[in-house]
């Protein structure tokens, strides 16, 4: 009866675990949505497929190709290590990349965000710098990925995301010709 007991006891230790683990990720997801800085990114997406989610959009922003020259510091010494992209508002409302730093830099200003970004190659070597930030696909509605595609051929398509004070980014929408046309749910 004990051994019971104490399986029992495991059983449900274990489940509160994965439970509490679980409700970490959607809370930490919605707390950037809900309170992340807003920044617009202009984006280029292709139209793949995911089997398990449905139909979702590649994008590709100009903050993902970026010159070595915006390098301040020592390169990262491994692929997938973590940096830092500063980027700065443009007229338009849209951002530019600034600078790439190793190390998280300190309070950006008012006009000026951070973004941590991961290389997708060991991107040290040669003149350009592929980032990648956590936003890259947007799951879209079933057959919107071609219309979305051609919108963005025409630079109509551009992507709200909220950006948190460690840096981390997520997309909270898609705006076409200037309007929240897709706006992810909380929940």
């Amino acid at each position: 009866m004990i051994a019971v007991l104490k399986i029992l006891l495991a059983l449900a230790v274990v489940a509160s675990a994965q439970t509490a683990v679980l409700a970490y990720m959607v809370i930490d997801r919605v707390t950037l949505l809900k309170t992340g800085r807003e920044i617009v990114l202009p984006i280029v997406p292709v139209d793949p497929r995911d089997l398990f989610r449905g139909e979702y959009v590649r994008l590709g922003f100009e903050i993902s190709r970026l010159p070595r020259s915006l390098l301040d510091g020592p390169p990262p010494q491994k692929q997938s290590e973590k940096f830092y992209v500063t980027l700065e508002k443009k007229e338009d409302g849209t951002w530019k990349a600034a600078k790439v730093t190793r190390e998280a830099p300190g309070d950006p200003g008012s006009d000026r965000i951070v973004l941590q970004a991961r290389s997708q190659n060991t991107w040290w070597s040669g003149a350009w710098i592929f980032p990648r930030y956590g936003i890259e696909s947007y799951f879209v509605p079933q057959g919107q990925g071609p219309k979305l595609e051609a919108m963005a051929r025409n630079q109509k398509l551009a992507a709200l995301v909220a950006v948190d004070k460690a840096g981390k980014a997520a997309i909270k929408g898609l705006i076409i010709d200037g309007k929240l046309q897709y706006e992810e749910p909380l929940f």
